[in-house]
């Protein structure tokens, strides 16, 4: 009987082992996920610094001397001629280059008013109508500023470049631009 007894014993005492290790495992490990920091990839992350728009060529301008059609100037062209990039223009750019500029081509010919918000650069703007002349030149317009920059007349084109340009080259209404 003793040996019956014993197993007996032995088969109890595994099962209280059994129920406490379960138990303990229940009580002690926490089902809740932690979130494991991998240091390798923190080292290797960084934050992303905004994209500076760069200067795309899509053509070449020239400033036409209104009386004898001679070429004052010409200049490369980055082209805005949809919604999103004649809003975008020229803001965000800390550098352009003497010999660029921005052609925004507008769907109607009318007044046209502009603005300088996050426009890092001073600009000329040279607003010109549907036959090509420049109507009104705004020179040195100041950078960040949120004043309405008015054609004095209708126009079907603007012009934006360095500030000083037109006074460097003689740049001036009446003259007319070819594209």
């Amino acid at each position: 009987m003793k040996n019956k007894i014993s197993i007996y014993h032995i088969t109890i005492a595994t099962i209280l082992i059994l129920i406490l290790v379960i138990g303990s495992l229940i009580l002690f490990v926490n089902p809740v996920k932690k979130t494991v920091r991998r240091t390798s990839e923190n080292i290797n992350e960084q934050t992303a610094a905004p994209v500076k728009p760069v200067f795309r060529k899509d053509g070449e301008l020239r400033f036409l001397n209104g009386k004898s059609d001679k070429v004052i100037k010409a200049i490369d062209i980055e082209v805005a001629d949809d919604n999103a990039e004649r809003e975008q223009g020229l803001m965000n750019r800390d550098t352009m280059a003497e010999n660029q500029g921005m052609l925004f081509l507008m769907e109607t010919e009318e007044t046209q008013a502009f603005w300088m918000k996050n426009t890092i650069l001073p600009l000329d703007i040279l607003y010109v109508d549907s036959e090509r002349r420049i109507v009104s030149i705004h020179t040195d317009c100041v950078p960040y500023s949120l004043d309405q920059i008015v054609s004095a007349k209708p126009a079907m084109y603007v012009v934006e470049v360095n500030a000083g340009y037109t006074r460097k080259f003689g740049v001036k209404v009446g003259d007319l631009i070819s594209f």
